[in-house]
Order: structure tokens, then C-alpha cells, then sequence
């Protein structure tokens, strides 16, 4: 990818939440602890990682849709940690998301014309007697035609409902998205035309994503960066191409070993990680991998690894990496 402009920073980011235990207690749970990443214009970053890591959180955090705990976010030269709803509200309609269930994200009372012209309105965009006809130029443009302007969200199938999501997120022409799972929910014949829809309106557009999912064939498709995430931390970030021929990271190499390989006759040899993925509210000490780690050696239990370069852009936090 040609080099661009830097887009968003996201500095030391940390999003803690307090929970109530028995009798009265209280602990933290890190959610997102001590991140950095940046995105440059256009750029997709995929953001990868088993259920319960944070990604969701972060993306979150990131559009100030939960308050900082610590951190700095960088967005387009401006640090927005500490900006209110009223700071944040002219700079909506530059960053927007597309959420994971495309139906609980949509108001089922409202017509789908008008679910899609909310941006328009919120942010005054275009004249108001031809709003309608923008929303349906928007419609088209992600492979719905005008009949759709007055159904309702339970009157369209997954698929339709997911392409209205990601036409009421583009119409502002925003230059950042966080796409939380965009195709998690959708049946597979549909994944592949929403993923062409959302790759095609990317360049167009040039709009960066920070592209979450789990399906680390989704990401190596559309994405130009990944970043794999583990309880809370990134433990490794590359290009796409070099983090899926050369993992240095021991837990990038144990789910590239899970990816399924459709010819029966090749062979993978599987990385099975012993142990459960530890609490986040009661996190090793050290390296949060250490305890699931066949390379862990007593240093891992003295402190947390700090994201640094092994070649070019390629990073991982790990203090016994696959060189």
C-alpha cells in the first residue's frame, strides 16, 4: 500500500470497567490495556483475537462510545480522549461503525429510508427536499433499489439488513469506521457479496477500517495490516501478508494453525494451547500469554513485553519470538 497520511493514533489506550463482586467488593476489569496503533488514510487493520480479548472494546473506546480510562487518541491531529458529546458530535460524522447484529442496530419502528437519512439530518448534509433521493442513490450503491425506502428492518433479510448498516455508516462519507464482525451474522453465500460491497465502497471512498473479526480468512482478504489481540493487550501487529507466512508471536501461531485448509489430502500441523484464557479481572502477572505459552521461561512472569520491531513494520510483543 502506497505510504499515506497518518489518519488515527491511538496511544497507550486503557478502558477499565469497575465490577461488583460478593460482599460488596469491587475489582478492575481490563478490558483494553495499554494499546498502540495508528491507521493511515485508506489503510484497513484488521483486528483479531478470541472472544472476550477486548476487540469489541477497543473499537468502542476508540469512537469514544465509552469514556478513557488512560491513553491518548489521536484522531486526525486533534486528542479527542477527553472530548464530551458535544465535543465529539461534528467529528461523527467522520467516524462511524457498522455493528456486529445488524438488526439489533437498526430501530425497528423507523422505515429503512429513514433509518438511512438520520446522518443526513443529524449532520445537515445536502438540501433537505433531496435528502430522500440521496438516500436512495445510497441504497443502490450497496445493492438495494428504491422499494426498500419504506420496509421496515423486520421485512429484509440478514444480508439486506447488514447493507443498509453499512449504507447509513458511508453516506456521511466518513473517512474512518470501525467494522465490529460486519459479516459474523450473515449466512456464507451472503459473507462474500457484503465483503466485495464493503471492499469496493473502501477504495472508492478511501476510507480506513478498523476491521474486527475472528476469521482470520476474512481479515487476510480485506485487510492491508493485522493486529492480534489477546486479553487486553496486542501481542503482535504486521503487514498481512508477512504475519501470515512469518508469526513470530507463539499465539498468532497457534490460531493460524486453526485455520481450516479446504484440500482433505494437505495437513496442518495444529498448535493445541493448553489452559483457559485467563480472567481479565484477575490477569497474570507478566506476560498475560505466559500461562497458556510453550515457550514461557521465568522472565515471562517478571513483566509485560513492550510491542517492538523485529523487521520493518512487523512488531510483537514477546520476549522469546519466532525469528
Amino acid at each position: 500500500m502506497a505510504e499515506n497520511k497518518e489518519l488515527l493514533r491511538v496511544e497507550h489506550l486503557k478502558k477499565h470497567f469497575t465490577v461488583k463482586q460478593k460482599m460488596g467488593r469491587r475489582k478492575l476489569l481490563k478490558a483494553v490495556d495499554d494499546v498502540s496503533f495508528s491507521i493511515a488514510e485508506g489503510e484497513v487493520l484488521g483486528l483479531v483475537g478470541e472472544s472476550g480479548c477486548g476487540k469489541s472494546t477497543l473499537g468502542r473506546t476508540v469512537l469514544k462510545l465509552y469514556s478513557v480510562t488512560a491513553g491518548s487518541i489521536i484522531f486526525k491531529g486533534e486528542n479527542i480522549e477527553h472530548y464530551g458529546f458535544a465535543q465529539m458530535r461534528p467529528l461523527r460524522r467522520d467516524m462511524q461503525m457498522v455493528f456486529q447484529d445488524p438488526f439489533a442496530s437498526l430501530n425497528p419502528r423507523m422505515t429503512i429510508g429513514e433509518i438511512v437519512q438520520t446522518s443526513l439530518d443529524m449532520f445537515n448534509i445536502g438540501e433537505p427536499r433531496f435528502r430522500r433521493e440521496h438516500v436512495e442513490a445510497a441504497l443502490c450503491q450497496v445493492g438495494l433499489s428504491g422499494d426498500y425506502l419504506d420496509k421496515l428492518p423486520h421485512e429484509m433479510s440478514g444480508g439486506q439488513r447488514q447493507r443498509v448498516v453499512i449504507a447509513r455508516a458511508m453516506i456521511s462519507n466518513p473517512s474512518f469506521v470501525v467494522c465490529d464482525e460486519p459479516v459474523s451474522a450473515l449466512d456464507v453465500s451472503v459473507r462474500a457479496q457484503v465483503l466485495n460491497l464493503m471492499k469496493d465502497m473502501q477504495e472508492e471512498m478511501n476510507t480506513a477500517y478498523l476491521f474486527i473479526s475472528h476469521d482470520l480468512s476474512t481479515v487476510r482478504y480485506i485487510c492491508d495490516r493485522i493486529a492480534v489481540m489477546y486479553l487486553g493487550h496486542i501481542v503482535e501487529i504486521a503487514t498481512a501478508d508477512e504475519l501470515f507466512s512469518h508469526p513470530a508471536h507463539p499465539y498468532t501461531r497457534a490460531l493460524l494453525s486453526a485455520i481450516p485448509i479446504p484440500d482433505v489430502k494437505t495437513k496442518r500441523q495444529r498448535i493445541i494451547l493448553e489452559g483457559d484464557v485467563p480472567s481479565p479481572i484477575d490477569p497474570p502477572a507478566g506476560c498475560p500469554f505466559r500461562t497458556r505459552c510453550p515457550r514461557a521461561s521465568a522472565e515471562c512472569a517478571q513483566s509485560i513485553p513492550e510491542l517492538s520491531g523485529i523487521e520493518g513494520s512487523h512488531c510483537v510483543a514477546c520476549f522469546h519470538p519466532e525469528l
